[in-house]
């Protein structure tokens, strides 16, 4: 007599638990139209989502730029970075620009100034400036550091000054430890090592 055949079990599926992290999520809006965008589009991040926009508009007006493009998309973005300088501007709407945008940080709203003009944060790379500086300057020094001439729109600052990166941290959060209670008189200073300490929790 033939041996029963064992009964076959169902088998169970255990249903995947997903355990992927949602996406982080970037605005970054520029006073520039191709300096500041071309080189936060240069980080090679893989694990977040970023969306980059040159504005050509400074300060308050930068602000409300960016207030407008989120009127229908507040939800998208985590956080939201405004990129501008004090160059010409007054005191006040400097000063404004950044104290608004502080008061807006729960909302996810982070101020990325620079005092004078986004190239301090290039020199920062070659060595530290503490003296004050004028934005008119600073196209020649960093061609005497980079050895060739600079030009504002480059396309590849990124990738130049990268193995620098971390110096260029460092000198930017020694300028920042002496801040004042007004932005606009801290010259030199710069809180874009704020924002690229930022992406690069997320670059590959």
């Amino acid at each position: 007599m033939a041996k029963p055949k064992p009964r076959r079990t169902k088998r169970k599926y255990k249903r995947e638990v997903a355990t992927r992290q949602p996406e982080k999520t970037f605005l970054i809006v520029c006073e520039g139209t191709r300096t500041e965008p071309n080189y936060f589009r240069s980080f090679p991040v893989l694990s977040a989502r970023i969306e980059v926009r040159g504005a050509g508009r400074g300060t308050l007006s930068l602000v409300h730029y960016a207030e407008n493009l989120l009127e229908d998309r507040q939800d998208e973005f985590d956080e939201i970075w405004i990129v501008f300088d004090k160059d010409s501007f007054s005191a006040v709407s400097f000063n404004n620009a950044i104290a608004y945008l502080e008061s807006r940080h729960d909302e996810g709203y982070r101020a990325a100034y620079s005092n004078e003009a986004f190239e301090l944060w290039y020199l920062l790379h070659y060595e530290l400036f503490t003296q004050p500086l004028s934005r008119y300057q600073f196209g020649p020094m960093l061609s005497k550091r980079m050895h060739k001439q600079y030009r504002k729109n480059m396309p590849n600052m990124y990738g130049i000054l990268l193995n620098k990166q971390a110096r260029a941290i460092e000198n930017a959060k020694i300028l920042y430890s002496r801040h004042s209670n007004s932005p606009a008189k801290d010259n030199p200073s710069t809180t874009v090592f704020k924002l690229v300490e930022e992406l690069n929790k997320h670059v590959r």
